[in-house]
């Protein structure tokens, strides 16, 4: 449920910069996004510090096992408070989508939440079998992501992508 709000600033930023790329309002991009980033990051961050500070009592909706109750506790409050580095790797991926460009979020976050991350959990755990190891596998692998994504996003040249597809039909 925490994971909610940022999956739709995603999907709302991936349409924005889709239709604002598609009519050439660049400048309109570069604000959007902007605001769009800053409020996702704002809000997932927030929600991260609800959840560490009642961590206890969510998981409990689930299963109030003091066991269950203690290594969800564990495990939130090890990640929740990175909810910020997912944010920015969600919104990043939207934009991208929206810029034509849907192949980087599909790789980036292929090779680091699902390659790096297995192969992460898989190495660590041999040396530190405990709960909390493949709890680190989350912010790490969001981290990784957010480097490799605002590495492209600012290096990139994906806001012309449409224009450059337009030139291409018509020359």
């Amino acid at each position: 449920f925490s994971f909610l709000p940022v999956t739709c600033f995603a999907m709302a930023l991936s349409t924005f910069v889709g239709q604002n790329l598609g009519a050439h309002k660049h400048d309109r991009v570069k604000k959007g996004i902007s605001f769009g980033i800053a409020c996702s990051c704002i809000m997932a961050e927030l929600i991260g510090i609800c959840s560490y500070i009642f961590a206890p009592h969510l998981v409990a909706f689930f299963n109030d096992a003091p066991e269950v109750v203690a290594y969800g506790t564990r495990h939130m409050r090890t990640i929740c408070l990175f909810y910020c580095l997912l944010a920015f790797s969600h919104c990043i991926a939207g934009i991208m989508r929206g810029a034509g460009k849907a192949t980087v979020p599909m790789f980036t976050m292929l090779a680091c939440w699902c390659v790096f991350r297995v192969t992460y959990i898989t190495v660590a755990l041999k040396w530190f079998n405990k709960l909390t190891t493949v709890s680190w596998a989350y912010p790490i692998t969001w981290s990784l992501s957010s480097i490799v994504f605002l590495i492209y996003f600012l290096s990139a040249d994906w806001i012309h992508n449409f224009d450059r597809i337009e030139a291409n039909k018509q020359g």
